[in-house]
């Protein structure tokens, strides 16, 4: 079963779409090219993944730290490291918050946002992506307010 405006697949014995609120299909009509299909960001699950290193390298670089303090706490005994470790933690943790406050007040679904905030340095992700859409679709977008 499928919805026919979000295109989202359900299992056997649902008959609407708990998105938008129609009756399911069980086939899809195929796309037109001149159709009012979301853009490709504009959905979540569609989203392009160039933007993946961004908040993927810093995560990276974080966690290692935070492992090797674990692990080998005399590395911190090199004021480089430390700064850039304390530099990275504070970052992170006003991003998640910063994130957070954007997802509640700018998205119709914050619940999945304000998760992925926990995400370490998610938001650089979520301010790539998410906020430049805001402008182009905040009037008639379903995921944006």
């Amino acid at each position: 079963m499928y919805c026919p405006q979000c295109r989202a697949e359900f299992r056997e014995g649902f008959t609407r779409c708990s998105d938008c609120g129609i009756e399911l299909v069980e086939v899809l009509p195929p796309v037109a090219p001149n159709s009012s299909e979301p853009a490709e960001n504009e959905r979540p699950d569609l989203a392009s993944a160039r933007y993946f290193l961004a908040w993927f390298v810093p995560m990276c670089v974080y966690l290692l730290l935070l492992f090797a303090y674990s692990f080998r706490p005399v590395l911190f005994r090199n004021i480089f490291i430390t700064v850039l470790f304390i530099s990275l933690h504070i970052a992170e943790v006003l991003g998640m918050f910063w994130m957070m406050y954007q997802a509640v007040r700018h998205e119709r679904r914050f619940g999945r946002y304000a998760l992925l905030a926990m995400v370490p340095f998610m938001f650089v992700w979520y301010s790539l992506v998410r906020v430049p859409l805001r402008k182009e679709f905040e009037s008639d977008s379903p995921f944006i307010r």
